[in-house]
């Protein structure tokens, strides 16, 4: 499965969350050593960058409606990428974005026809009037050595 699959597919709880916002409210900044993909065809996602050995970081904004709690969300999350994606629960991890808004990230691990496992990384900060999913995925290998870059983008994070 390629990457672009992956996040892709992994957000299929989009479809739970309702409709896209119309235009970003939040900001991403960046890792060393990532591009940003500006003018990508990915309406998906209002941000996106890459790594140079293919590592992705993205976001996706989401209006607030229905409005539910964030452990609504989480488990809503959960469910859909094991029933759906296949993807392996791993472990929930508590985050916080850098303008003090509380959030989980969901870690999940899929295996690949490649044989080379994934990891993938979901956090989900929610606010009254928006979702923010902030997503990063790679090879295991790649995840692992990016661990504190991914961990920066999300720390960095701000949802105003």
């Amino acid at each position: 499965m390629k990457m672009n699959d992956l996040l892709r597919l992994a957000l299929v709880a989009t479809t739970l969350l309702g409709g896209v916002a119309c235009g970003p409210t939040f900001q991403a900044t960046t890792p060393p050593g990532f591009v940003e993909l500006e003018d990508e065809p990915y309406d998906d996602f209002d941000y996106r960058a890459t790594s140079a050995d293919g590592l992705v970081i993205a976001v996706r904004q989401i209006e607030h409606k229905p409005e539910g709690e964030i452990s609504f969300w989480v488990t809503a999350i959960k469910n859909r990428m094991r029933e759906r994606g296949g993807y392996a629960f791993l472990e929930e991890v508590a985050v916080q974005s850098a303008d003090g808004v509380a959030g989980t990230q969901l870690r999940f691990g899929h295996d690949e026809a490649s044989g080379k496992p994934h990891l993938y990384y979901l956090s989900v900060f929610v606010t009254p009037d928006f979702i923010y999913l902030l997503e990063a995925g790679g090879t295991k290998d790649l995840m692992t050595a990016n661990e504190a870059k991914v961990q920066q983008a999300v720390a960095s994070f701000r949802t105003r």
